[in-house]
Order: C-alpha cells, then sequence, then structure tokens
C-alpha cells in the first residue's frame, strides 16, 4: 500500500487501517448484539421448539455449562482465562503492521464471539444455545469463533501461498 497523506497529515496507510478496524468492529459487535437478543429469546422461552427439519436444523433451547460439543469443563477456568486469551488477541492484532481486512474481522469475530459466551457464563453460569444443527446446538457466538478461525486460515493460507 503506497503512504501518502492527506489534508489533516494522516497516513492514507494508517486511515485506511483505523477504517478496517471501525469496520470490523461495527459488525462484529452487531452479531454480538443479535447473539444477546437471540439468547434472550431462547431463555426467556426456553420451552419454545421449532424445526425446519425435526430435530435436524431450527431453534431449541440448550444451556450448556460444558465448552465445544458440550464437553465438560470446570466454568471458573473459562471465566479466568477466556479474558486472557481475548487480550492476547487484541494484542496480538495490534502489534500487525498493516493487517487485512479479513485479518482483522476475523480475529475480531472471535474476540466478540467469546465475549458474548464469557457473558454468559459470567451472568448464568452457562452459556445459551438455540441453533440445532444435526447432533449439536450452538450459537450465534459460536457461528462468530469458527467463522474468525476460517478467516485467519484462510488469510494464512493465502499468504503461505504468496510466499511459495
Amino acid at each position: 500500500m503506497q503512504k501518502s497523506t492527506d489534508k489533516r497529515g494522516l497516513g492514507r496507510t494508517k486511515t485506511m487501517k483505523h477504517k478496517v478496524y471501525f469496520n470490523s468492529i461495527m459488525l462484529s459487535g452487531l452479531f454480538l448484539l443479535a447473539d444477546q437478543l437471540l439468547k434472550f429469546a431462547a431463555r426467556s422461552n426456553p420451552d419454545f421448539s421449532f424445526y425446519l427439519f425435526p430435530n435436524w436444523l431450527g431453534w431449541e433451547y440448550f444451556s450448556n455449562s460444558g465448552i465445544a460439543f458440550s464437553l465438560p469443563f470446570p466454568n471458573l477456568l473459562l471465566i479466568i482465562f477466556t479474558p486472557l486469551i481475548i487480550l492476547g488477541l487484541l494484542v496480538f492484532l495490534s502489534k500487525q503492521k498493516s493487517p487485512s481486512k479479513y485479518f482483522t474481522l476475523g480475529i475480531l469475530l472471535i474476540v466478540f464471539g467469546a465475549v458474548s459466551n464469557l457473558t454468559d457464563r459470567i451472568l448464568f453460569g452457562a452459556t445459551t444455545d438455540y441453533f440445532r444443527i444435526i447432533s449439536s446446538i450452538i450459537n450465534l457466538a459460536d457461528a462468530m469463533i469458527v467463522a474468525g478461525a476460517a478467516l485467519l486460515l484462510a488469510e494464512e493460507y493465502k499468504r503461505a501461498k504468496k510466499q511459495s
């Protein structure tokens, strides 16, 4: 990216980096808000269920005290270590000289998804899941974390392919 200055003396690359951060924060924040609203709806109506394909795809409330795939894990450890992981990801992102928009979005989707699930763990002792997909019940925060990880893997693959 070529560096030029605008009227305020800011480098164009710095301004672009801020725009990428802003857009990624807004999109991730919108997903976090949507996830919290869906979790509220699920907790408010725990007996409600709706299926597009019965028992395969639909809406079903589940209070998940474990981690992925409901694997048991001490809630206190998750409450302690999740903020450390979030902080580590934010520090890692801040150290990047010119991260791509997909790299930035990937990190922030993971962070905001983790914040949403952490909020549940602190307030309710478990995450609130509501989307049934085959044999799992997940939430939008889980999807954000997976999508963020997929973006990071795609960016790494693209970077590695460029170098070879």
